[in-house]
């Protein structure tokens, strides 16, 4: 045990130090006192107290009093360093929920989740954390709160059915949590599931109290309804958007887009004069009208920049095809991996058609088992099975007009396959349960990221449908085969994601670019979107730099020789910036945004010889930049020798 006013070391049983004459507290009193520190959030004495004890007190206890500490100062690479050293037995739910957090602000997903998982629920001891003894005045609140991260993480990694169950935990305990409705209604949106997505949607917007949050819900509730053919419904959501943020700019682009379509019909001015009866209803009659005249612009342009942004080879082979495609009616068969743009592809003949203005209808096929799917598409009458209280009209029949797109085509049943046959050949069916025939004048666009060829010699895919749906062949190239189109995507993405979430960045370092060149990219566009969104999320700076990136990215053979020029630029870095605040470590370690420890282990990682040409071999400055001095930087080097 050391003394706590000079650090002299205290021999055992004595009340006060021989070297400075203070009373000697008591490992027990020290400990209290700095509980107590912890929560009068007094922190500038701690460390020296757990100094003061360390040789007296078990170590589990002085390595997570060390944890905690750090944590709480930003200094995450020492917490976790004392945290991980921490017996496992003895990790309390307070250290593994930090190194979840530590690891979740190094974008490590999966390493973060393991640590929520480990996070014994049943047995939760708020009491004894010194962080959050005031955070949560419950078990539930806590457990709410690694259910969302556990939700929020799942979604990010595309893992849906988890992330569903872990918000569907946060509702069992908070049934009024706005934030795992609106997460529900995303994740059912991107799985083709309107109908749960709108019933989320709608629980979030009444709960939320918050009119930006609002418009954007009203905004991806407007979505729903339009992907579900219900125009009205969606104008009505996008409406009720730009009311609550008249600055809600997809909100006013969805608006203006239905307007467009809908030809200015007159109630339109009704509308107009309903926005004028609210605050800022002229900015947003203002808004809405620059928004119509931007899109009316990129019709008469033909394909919007939005839809298809992008100027290599592969991509401008799959313009020309739509363009021929939509001067058509005939059958659209889109082939490429997942997320590379199949449905953008069949919006974009829709939308270049002359159906467009009327319904364009999506369906997943692979999001559906086989007797849902029949009714979904062919509708059924009242009573058809349990619980058809009444008439439903399919998609086809709402479609009618229009196109209908149905996605993952190469998922359906031998059986369904049959039945969607004999539409193709007659365009017409009778509904479930149903005697009457029903025509409907409809274009079929369909999609998959399945060899359909081989299925058909498998047998796993009947030959006269292949040959009824590949009549216009469209084949999307992957992202890794595009070449300088990805920069140009994530350049898009980022200014989206920037002005949805009023953050500051504008460009990307080069070396990013180099590495979002070189990469595979399995989830092409749908991954590049979703990386960028998720860096706009949990950084704000003016350039994305490759601290901010995915392990995914940073990983792998693919970009080795990234990784061995950056390693010679951090190396540049680290130097450079110990030399412009005249070797100053600590203020250099500000300076590249790291803690001097760790800027201490970075250094020791530089070959001395680089050093020595970096700074035109003066031992004096080297020894310097090493933190050490001549004599130790001389015995350095003639011992490598």
């Amino acid at each position: 045990m050391y003394c706590e006013n000079c650090g002299e070391e205290i021999k055992k049983n004595s009340k006060f130090c021989k070297n400075c004459g203070s009373k000697v507290k008591t490992s027990d009193e020290i400990l209290k006192e700095i509980e107590q520190d912890f929560k009068q959030k007094n922190y500038t004495e701690i460390s020296k107290k757990i100094e003061s004890i360390e040789n007296v007190m078990p170590e589990n206890v002085i390595l997570k009093l060390k944890g905690d500490i750090a944590f709480i100062l930003g200094n995450f690479q020492d917490a976790r360093k004392n945290y991980l050293k921490v017996i496992n037995k003895n990790k309390n739910w307070d250290t593994l929920f930090n190194l979840a957090l530590i690891n979740i602000n190094e974008q490590k997903i999966n390493e973060a989740i393991n640590y929520l998982e480990l996070i014994n629920i049943n047995n939760l001891q708020l009491n004894t954390s010194l962080i959050y003894y005031d955070k949560y005045s419950s078990n539930e609140k806590l457990i709410i709160d690694i259910n969302l991260y556990l939700g929020v993480l799942y979604k990010s990694l595309g893992k849906n059915k988890n992330a569903i169950n872990s918000f569907i935990k946060v509702l069992k305990y908070d049934p009024q949590n706005e934030l795992s409705y609106a997460n529900l209604g995303d994740i059912y949106f991107k799985d083709g599931n309107y109908d749960l997505a709108i019933e989320n949607y709608n629980s979030a917007i009444e709960i939320s109290t918050d009119n930006k949050r609002k418009s954007n819900l009203y905004n991806d509730l407007g979505f729903c309804y339009f992907r579900k053919g219900l125009t009205k419904e969606a104008m009505e959501c996008f409406k009720n958007s730009v009311i609550l943020n008249p600055e809600n700019k997809n909100a006013l682009y969805n608006l203006g887009l239905i307007y467009v379509k809908s030809g200015m019909k007159e109630d339109i001015k009704d509308d107009y004069k309903e926005f004028l009866k609210h605050d800022g209803g002229v900015e947003i009659l203002f808004n809405i009208s620059k928004s119509i005249v931007d899109i009316v612009k990129q019709e008469k342009e033909g394909l919007s920049f939005v839809d298809f942004i992008g100027e290599s080879l592969p991509i401008k082979k799959v313009k020309e095809i739509i363009i021929k495609a939509a001067e058509t009616d005939s059958t659209v068969f889109i082939h490429g991996e997942n997320g590379t743009g199949k449905e953008l592809v069949a919006r974009a003949i829709h939308k270049l058609s002359r159906r467009s203005d009327k319904p364009f209808i999506v369906v997943n096929c692979g999001a559906l088992p086989e007797t849902l799917l029949e009714s979904e598409l062919f509708g059924y009458e009242k009573g058809a099975f349990t619980g058809a209280t009444k008439t439903k009209q399919g998609r086809f029949e709402i479609a009618s007009g229009g196109t209908i797109f149905l996605d993952e085509i190469g998922d359906i049943s031998p059986a369904m396959q049959v039945k969607l046959l004999r539409f193709i050949q007659y365009r017409e069916f009778e509904r479930v349960g149903g005697n009457e025939t029903i025509k409907v004048d409809v274009r079929l666009i369909t999609a998959t990221n399945k060899d359909i060829k081989e299925m058909v010699n498998k047998g796993s895919f009947r030959e006269d449908l292949f040959y009824r749906l590949y009549v216009l062949p469209v084949s999307m190239p992957p992202l890794r085969e595009r070449g300088e189109d990805i920069i140009l995507l994530a350049k898009y993405f980022l200014k989206v994601f920037t002005e949805r979430y009023n953050k500051k960045f504008k460009d990307f370092s080069s070396d990013v670019l180099k590495i979002f060149l070189r990469y595979n990219w399995p989830g092409n566009v749908r991954q590049l979107e979703n990386v960028i969104e998720r860096i706009v999320t949990l950084y704000d700076d003016i350039e994305v730099k490759i601290n901010y990136l995915p392990e995914e990215l940073l990983s792998g053979d693919n970009v080795k020789v990234i990784n061995k020029e950056l390693n010679v630029n951090k190396e540049m870095d680290i130097i450079e910036a110990i030399k412009s605040v005249n070797y100053d470590h600590k203020k250099a370690a500000r300076k590249l945004g790291i803690s001097p420890e760790y800027l201490k282990e970075k250094i020791s990682e530089i070959e001395i010889e680089e050093i020595l040409r970096r700074v035109n071999n003066s031992q004096t400055k080297a020894a310097k930049i090493l933190g050490i001095s001549r004599m130790a930087l001389w015995k350095r080097t003639h011992r490598k020798k």
